[in-house]
């Protein structure tokens, strides 16, 4: 897998973390398609460029579009 198809593949986490909001990895795996190494190189890019966060709770990691806040 090259750099050109992780991005396209962190496009598409992208839009799905933005229309149906926090995910768990296995949930974000069913509804992106993308075979699980490829979600995470996917995953892994987007936290990068500080796109997403991570939730860890009982066990199950969630992961959501990271927006800041300005007051």
């Amino acid at each position: 897998m090259d750099k050109i198809q992780i991005g396209e593949n962190a496009g598409i986490v992208w839009r799905t973390l933005e229309s149906r909001g926090a995910l768990s990895i296995e949930s974000l795996q069913s509804e992106t398609g993308l075979e699980i190494n490829a979600l995470y190189m996917a995953i892994g890019w987007l936290a990068r460029e500080d796109k997403i966060n991570f939730n860890i709770e009982n066990g199950v990691t969630s992961v959501y579009l990271y927006q800041e806040y300005y007051y």
